[in-house]
């Protein structure tokens, strides 16, 4: 087997670097080593509305669930802070049926003209004196090797390709996230908002959310910073969180969940005859973990500029650089500084979490700027002043 393109891992960020390739003409595969796409879902399900116009989801809404108005975030006091979605960052728009979501992409991209090979799971890459030239793979009994041009890693957080490749995809204890979530039914929660609890006792380095689904249905879950966990830390605290809100404590679970989030910088996304996108590159927020937004700008600026490799017939490292260069361009600038970001409030207790929330409940977000933020925070508790003033230095990046 020959293809312009293999990709490695069928969900958002492959099914769109599969789909724009394809378009754009090149010979392309997806390998997926699940039995269907999009399943288990490993996602909290929440997506900015940024995503309306994005071409591969056009024609159907079936993947959405609930139209988000905002998100509340609240301190570890219980003081309430409220965002419109258009200031919520990446998870505050939709909330989403993840499986769904997948195979409409999935589905898009095959109708662009990418192939779909299922059940096979990626084993190594090929190489010719160096040079990467395809995939070992195991489609159920069988021993298969693919032969590429390209190979995309779009493989996860844990993502084997880029290893492989010798790209170091080692994630330190601090910027990876233990996460755990059940689907409820039966519950009772304010259904136009997401939901966000912060504190040390809640979910220390991460926060516990609540994604209302409609009709008494949520994803009710947790992030915990790994080097603040311990095995089957998240669940238990997930578990406690649950029996003390009202409104949660007498659902019912008809899913859960388990798995890791990077927090992470992004790493080194291109080598000849290779590009890596979505959780195997780290385009995830470092605040909030959430990466679906970005998965589909940067697979969307893969499928490109492959399809111009093709053309040209040039793989190495400086003709696909642009697909680097393109992406960082969009939003690695606010990844760095996110990055900041998250390392600053790592430093905060929860009696500061408490006062920066007291200034903020009543802020007018549609007005907001950093400046103007830690002056808001300042006036009403000058104390937090010497706290904040990264936050300008953070907010020049």
């Amino acid at each position: 087997m020959k293809y312009d393109v293999v990709v490695v891992g069928s969900g958002p960020a492959g099914s769109v670097t599969a789909g724009y390739a394809a378009k754009a003409g090149a010979k392309v595969l997806i390998l997926e080593r699940r039995a269907e796409v999009g399943v288990p879902v490993l996602c909290g399900e929440g997506i900015s509305k940024n995503v309306d116009n994005f071409e591969m989801l056009k024609g159907t809404r079936r993947w959405i669930a609930n139209n988000m108005d905002g998100a509340r975030i609240y301190a570890p006091d219980g003081t309430r802070v409220t965002l419109a979605a258009e200031r919520a960052g990446n998870e505050a728009g939709y909330v989403i049926y993840r499986d769904i979501f997948d195979q409409t992409l999935a589905s898009a991209a095959v109708h662009w003209g990418a192939e779909l090979k299922l059940n096979t799971n990626v084993t190594g890459l090929l190489t010719e004196k160096g040079k990467i030239t395809g995939v070992k793979a195991q489609h159920f009994e069988e021993e298969i090797e693919i032969k590429t041009d390209v190979v995309v890693g779009a493989d996860g957080v844990e993502s084997r390709i880029g290893k492989w490749a010798g790209i170091n995809t080692t994630l330190k204890p601090i910027d990876l996230e233990t996460c755990a979530q059940y689907t409820l039914t039966n519950v009772d929660v304010e259904d136009g908002f997401c939901h966000f609890y912060l504190g040390a006792n809640v979910a220390p380095g991460g926060y516990v959310w609540i994604f209302p689904k409609g009709g008494g249905v949520a994803n009710v879950g947790i992030g915990v910073l790994s080097n603040r966990s311990e095995s089957g830390l998240a669940l238990r605290l997930l578990d406690k969180f649950i029996d003390s809100h009202p409104g949660l404590k007498q659902g019912k679970p008809i899913r859960l969940l388990a798995g890791a989030d990077p927090v992470a910088e992004p790493i080194q996304t291109v080598r000849d005859n290779l590009i890596l996108v979505g959780d195997a590159a780290r385009q995830v927020d470092p605040i909030t973990g959430g990466g679906l937004t970005h998965a589909l700008e940067a697979g969307k600026i893969a499928g490109e500029t492959i399809g111009k490799a093709v053309q040209m017939q040039r793989f190495d490292k400086q003709t696909l650089l642009p697909y680097e260069t393109e992406w960082k361009k969009a939003f690695a600038r606010k990844l760095k500084r996110n990055y900041m970001v998250k390392e600053l409030f790592l430093g905060f207790d929860d009696k500061t979490l408490n006062k920066l929330a007291d200034s903020l409940k009543d802020y007018n977000f549609n007005e907001i700027n950093t400046l103007g933020l830690i002056k808001a925070l300042a006036a009403k508790h000058p104390t937090l002043l010497g706290k904040l003033l990264p936050l300008i230095k953070i907010s020049t990046i």
